[in-house]
């Protein structure tokens, strides 16, 4: 084989095996007035996925098609500015970000909003994040981690562990199986249907009440609060010590953590 299809060969193989590169289109309406836009693009089952936002709440519900399809509701800001949504794909991954317009000077000004409504492939790890707006995630099957700052976060029917961080909002999971990392300081955290599957569960407050009905538990459970009384019906535990402010009590099987604790606020664990 001569050298000049040799060298053709091997550019060939690199180009067949080069990672593709991403793509990105971007969602931006062109008028100063509320509307509404959708785009659908493909994600395969088991990638993963990114949402950022600042101003608007991120709702995401799983479905059974390899593709996400992403709503966005659009308001201008007081000077007529609309949200840049950025959707950058990559292989097994994409990212969903709105990006805002920076803003100095004085005066009233109030800044632009986009609500994310998504729809995603069931088998995908979400990590989910805006400041201003709540946070909603409903039936995926990979590790998720939802963050906002001013909204609370609602999770329904998933599969795998899952990491919740807000400020000022309350923390409501149904159906939630697997590690929980569960951080809030002004709202309540509130589970039924929980099965934690031996993994580590730690919940923490600062102004507000626990309140879980978990199964699955195996390790050492140390609960605590300073203003709020204990209530605790958990079954299968050992070495049960019960006080007016906290509870120890081991769950024979493993040693990961369980930890719940709040200062102001009463704690049940069912």
């Amino acid at each position: 084989m001569s050298f000049t299809r040799s060298l053709a060969a091997a550019v060939v193989a690199v180009l067949l095996w080069a990672p593709l590169p991403a793509q990105t289109q971007v969602v931006q309406p062109a008028k100063a007035e509320k509307t509404t836009e959708t785009r659908t693009v493909p994600l395969a089952a088991g990638s993963t996925l990114k949402v950022k936002n600042v101003n608007g709440f991120i709702h995401v519900e799983a479905w059974d098609r390899e593709e996400v399809q992403f709503t966005g509701e659009f308001k201008p800001s007081s000077r007529d500015e609309q949200v840049k949504v950025v959707i950058e794909s990559g292989k097994n991954s994409l990212e969903i970000r709105g990006e805002y317009p920076k803003h100095e000077g004085w005066g009233f000004y109030q800044g632009p909003l986009c609500q994310m409504t998504l729809k995603v492939p069931r088998k995908v790890a979400p990590s989910l994040q805006t400041v201003n707006g709540e946070v909603t995630l409903s039936g995926t099957q990979g590790a998720a981690d939802l963050t906002t700052v001013n909204g609370g976060v609602r999770a329904t029917d998933l599969a795998e562990a899952l990491k919740v961080s807000t400020v000022n909002g309350a923390i409501t999971l149904t159906q939630v199986h697997g590690e929980l990392i569960l951080e809030t300081v002004n709202g309540t955290i509130k589970g039924t249907g929980l099965d934690s599957q031996g993994q580590a569960l730690k919940a923490s407050t600062v102004n507000g009440s626990i309140h879980l009905q978990t199964t699955g538990l195996k390790g050492r459970l140390q609960a605590n609060t300073v203003h709020g009384d204990i209530t605790f019906n958990a079954k299968g535990a050992e070495q049960v010590e019960v006080k007016k402010h906290s509870v120890r009590a081991v769950f024979p099987g493993g040693d990961r953590g369980i930890e719940l604790k709040t200062v102001n606020g009463a704690i049940t664990l069912d």
